[in-house]
């Protein structure tokens, strides 16, 4: 990232320092004490359950050069101090003013499904063109955007990031904050359902994406989505359509386990199953569109690593567990399930499922709904986990049990499996699913 005068942070908030300005340029901006440097700007963020302006001073202790608070902070007296009236828009005010300087090509990703999994193959892809930036963790948020969107070097030639939202009326100022040229939208679904009253208005809420895209720009979008034809008529944008078997302008189709071809070149999917195909179609219709050949995007897609607890793979005691608890609603449920149900060349398969968070009004429909996709897809055993998981019914899986331990679905596998099987874990992040594998481990003892 690039140094930042503190005369243009002032500007950018339309307030002067308060106690002196630094003497130094401003080296970052963090609003986390545990990861901040000596050098960068703390920005203190008051929240539901916590209050940054209370480690202001811990930040200072750690070399911070001054920071952003907000008209209520007292004392200090002899700390540079931005002071706005609510510091969350002052850090987005920041970066909308370090956003006007950029001359790279902005990439805006957002989607029930799979974003960040486009986001990183899009990410791999662009880098074999030039210095490429891109949204770290989750960081897709009213705070996460503007870190990351501050975080960009001034020299990058591509960006790319996600726009996340668990609320109504999100998705349309981070866009206008970000600024994208380029717009994807990935699969639509049931996630934050609680929050939206239907399936319909979270659509509705992923199109302010690309009703936002200038006319200048391109809009990405996948063909096989029932939501296709309404948001094509809400962008200004030119519309670029993917389609996995389908008819689009770029059409992909499988021509191995993970090989895929588009336009007559075949590429290497990093991951198995149908929607990383899916995924990794929206990264080669973007590289193709900007030019680059199919030699190098296949080459970017080689180096995509998925992101923690997506599709992790460890081996403990000669067991496969199978880490997909990063997050789950409905369709990730699903095709997580599918892929591994379809794996080729693996023995006994277990899964172990936990709940799907945040579902609201139609959670007991989706739980139960699962258990019978579920039962078609020929599992040999199957370990449901918590209270939401309860809710979950198999009545054609030839091991079935139902838990509320982590412990105890550790137990269980440890009971029912020998080496050579391979277990999937699926639930959303809240449910730490993630623990049965060190439960398991645990109760095995030390390997031999």
């Amino acid at each position: 990232m690039r140094s930042f005068r503190p005369g243009e942070l002032s500007q950018w908030v339309s307030r002067l320092w308060k106690n002196g300005m630094p003497s130094q340029s401003i080296t970052g901006i963090s609003h986390d004490t545990r990861k901040i440097q000596s050098g960068e700007l703390y920005v203190a963020i008051r929240g539901a359950h916590f209050d940054g302006h209370e480690f202001v001073q811990t930040a200072l202790d750690k070399g911070a050069v001054g920071a952003l608070v907000d008209d209520r902070f007292q004392g200090l007296e002899n700390c540079p101090l931005l002071q706005v009236s609510d510091t969350i828009k002052g850090l987005q005010d920041m970066a909308a003013g370090y956003r006007k300087e950029w001359i790279s090509s902005t990439v805006g990703i957002t989607g029930s499904v799979g974003k960040t999994t486009v986001k990183e193959m899009c990410a791999d892809v662009l880098s074999m063109d030039g210095l490429t930036h891109r949204t770290e963790g989750n960081f897709n948020n009213h705070i996460g955007l503007p870190l990351t969107m501050l975080n960009m070097p001034q020299r990058a030639r591509y960006g790319v990031f996600e726009i996340g939202m668990n609320q109504p009326g999100e998705i349309g100022p981070l866009t206008g904050l970000l600024r994208p040229k380029y717009g994807i939208i990935t699969t639509i679904g049931n996630a934050h359902r609680e929050a939206f009253q239907s399936l319909e208005d979270i659509a509705h809420e992923k199109m302010r994406l690309a009703e936002r895209i200038p006319d200048s720009g391109l809009v990405f979008l996948d063909r096989d989505s029932r939501w296709f034809s309404m948001i094509r008529q809400h962008t200004p944008a030119e519309v670029v359509t993917v389609s996995f078997e389908g008819e689009a302008d770029y059409t992909g189709r499988r021509s191995g386990e993970r090989i895929m071809t588009v336009e007559g070149f075949a590429y290497t999917i990093p991951k198995p199953g149908e929607y990383m195909m899916r995924n990794a179609l929206f990264a080669i219709a973007l590289g193709l569109q900007l030019k680059l050949s199919p030699e190098e995007i296949n080459e970017g897609l080689s180096r995509f690593k998925a992101p923690p607890m997506r599709w992790e793979k460890t081996i403990v005691h000669g067991i496969h567990f199978i880490n997909d608890a990063y997050n789950a609603n409905p369709l990730s449920m699903r095709a997580s399930l599918k892929t591994f149900a379809q794996l080729p060349g693996v023995g006994r398969r277990w899964a172990v499922i936990g709940g799907m968070r945040e579902l609201g009004a139609v959670s007991g429909d989706e739980h139960a709904e699962l258990g019978r996709f579920v039962d078609g897809l020929g599992l040999d055993g199957v370990i449901t986990v918590g209270e939401l998981g309860a809710q979950i019914l198999c009545d054609r899986v030839p091991g079935f049990f139902q838990t509320l331990e982590k412990a105890e679905a550790a137990a269980i596998l440890k009971e029912q499996l020998s080496a050579g099987a391979h277990v999937l874990l699926k639930a959303s992040r809240g449910e730490e699913l993630e623990k049965v594998i060190g439960y398991f481990a645990e109760m095995s003892g030390p390997e031999g």
